[in-house]
């Protein structure tokens, strides 16, 4: 697929209404699931849903204009923060938990029976993930105690948020891939040379345009492709953010005195290797953006939403969906 295609066709015909009230419901029903059963599925979709929500109807009251509506989701917005802080921590565990599992399935064994990985790295793992699940318990005591005290709120000012939203949402609007893009471009513009140093904050900011890109992509093909090409940037950093901060983890909770045959010392190779497939994916992307889809004209910006990082697994390679 060439950029230069997304430039044209800006206007949606699919009525996208009905569609973020779906998702203010599912985003209640995720709230009640939690309170009954806080399971990683459950958590990291309803952090991930509150952003979603919030980068949507931001988007979408700018458009509008309407100061009644602005007060509204400003008071959910609130609430949904917090609600997010404390997801935060079970999130983590839950993603460094995967993680190690993960690994231990890759690296224990290897064809011939000899082991991988060193007794010591062994037992720093076992220990590792005892004090992970630990944290993970303390996180969802935190979490249901927020969701006791504030989940009649948080019900209630979403439902404030819906009436006030629904008729000020016009049917059809335009389509979001042209802020995608707008947000992506200046990203390019913003972070010519990604690394270690930048790269988590280039994330951040691009989850914002991948949501955008997603709000349109069942209306507007073209922002499909846009979407499905910065979901594999994001989830390629997303995995080498994981690695990278479950290195800082164990090397905090493990006391590493030295690295050789350390646990530490294998995670900062998984991280490593992960910011080598990274690195040549985002230069790619950001090279066809700017060739093909010309220069973006740069609005003023707005403060960036603050994202959750994610953990799905790396994707090979962005050119799968950008180009064919």
């Amino acid at each position: 697929m060439n950029f230069d295609s997304l430039r044209s066709h800006g206007h949606s015909d699919v009525p996208l209404q009905p569609e973020w009230q779906l998702q203010i419901e599912a985003w209640r029903d995720l709230l009640a699931q939690c309170a009954r059963k806080p399971s990683r599925r459950r958590v990291h979709a309803l952090r991930s849903l509150t952003l979603r929500l919030r980068v949507a109807l931001e988007y979408r009251l700018e458009q509008a204009q309407d100061a009644t509506a602005a007060r509204a989701f400003k008071r959910w917005n609130k609430e949904g923060k917090m609600l997010r802080r404390a997801l935060e921590p079970v999130r983590d565990a839950d993603v460094y938990l995967a993680r190690l599992d993960g690994l231990r399935d890759s690296l224990e064994g290897a064809p011939d029976g000899r082991p991988k990985l060193s007794p010591r790295c062994l037992r720093e793992m076992d220990k590792l993930e005892g004090r992970l699940e630990q944290r993970r318990q303390t996180g969802i005591d935190e979490l249901m105690a927020v969701i006791d005290a504030r989940g009649k709120r948080l019900r209630r000012l979403s439902k404030e948020m819906e009436v006030a939203l629904a008729p000020r949402m016009s049917s059809r609007v335009l389509s979001t891939r042209q802020e995608a893009l707008r947000i992506f471009g200046e990203l390019a513009r913003e972070f010519p040379n990604l690394d270690s140093s930048n790269l988590h904050t280039y994330r951040k900011r691009l989850k914002q345009a991948l949501y955008l890109a997603e709000i349109s992509a069942t209306a507007d093909p073209l922002a499909g492709k846009l979407a499905a090409a910065l979901r594999k940037i994001h989830a390629a950093s997303g995995e080498w953010h994981d690695w990278q901060a479950l290195a800082l983890e164990a090397g905090r909770t493990l006391h590493v005195q030295s690295k050789q045959d350390s646990l530490v010392a294998v995670l900062e190779t998984q991280a490593e290797g992960a910011l080598e497939r990274v690195l040549p994916l985002c230069r790619r992307s950001a090279e066809r953006l700017l060739k093909n889809a010309g220069e973006i004209q740069p609005s003023q910006r707005r403060k960036p939403v603050a994202a959750d990082p994610g953990y799905n697994p790396c994707d090979e390679d962005l050119a799968v969906g950008i180009s064919s």
